[in-house]
């Protein structure tokens, strides 16, 4: 069987429905994966990058890998590697000195620039296979799920347990 004839095949359950919605998740990260390489970005990188230009360039690590829902130490290996290359900086909080803010640099502001039109393209691209009614009715089915999961995560330990 091939994969445009499984991916043809559609199981209603709940559990067809949840992996239905998990492959595509999976499909369309890959695609985005192989198309921000093409510009030297990775989708870690971008979904970094575009927490960081929503909340005005700066934020805590652990405000980061809480809005990209990634551990704290993969953000932090990530990090590391931007910092390196100039794209972003720690700095001490103002508001706690324990803490660390990350911020973008001029250089990082400047890559935020030249992805954000490529983002756009690739998001029309993608999205081009529904109508604009379906594309509304998608974000409204994905805010609905967020919105139910999210206080299930917030009760769970690092671990996955129930607190």
């Amino acid at each position: 069987m091939t994969v445009r004839e499984v991916s043809k095949r559609t199981d209603k359950t709940p559990l067809g429905t949840l992996l239905s919605i998990l492959m595509s998740f999976e499909v369309l990260a890959r695609y985005l994966e192989i198309e921000l390489k093409r510009y030297e970005a990775s989708l870690i990188r971008f979904n970094i990058m575009s927490k960081l230009f929503v909340n005005g360039g700066e934020m805590t690590p652990s405000e980061i890998s809480e809005s990209v829902f990634r551990e704290k130490n993969s953000i932090t290996a990530v990090l590391n590697t931007m910092e390196r290359q100039g794209v972003v900086r720690r700095e001490p909080s103002t508001d706690d000195r324990r803490s660390v803010k990350v911020v973008i640099t001029d250089r990082g502001w400047k890559e935020a620039n030249r992805l954000s039109p490529i983002a756009q393209e690739l998001s029309r691209e993608v999205l081009s296979c529904l109508k604009k009614e379906k594309v509304e009715d998608l974000v409204e089915i994905m805010r609905n799920l967020r919105e139910n999961l999210l206080p299930r995560i917030a009760k769970t330990t690092g671990n996955g347990r129930r607190q």
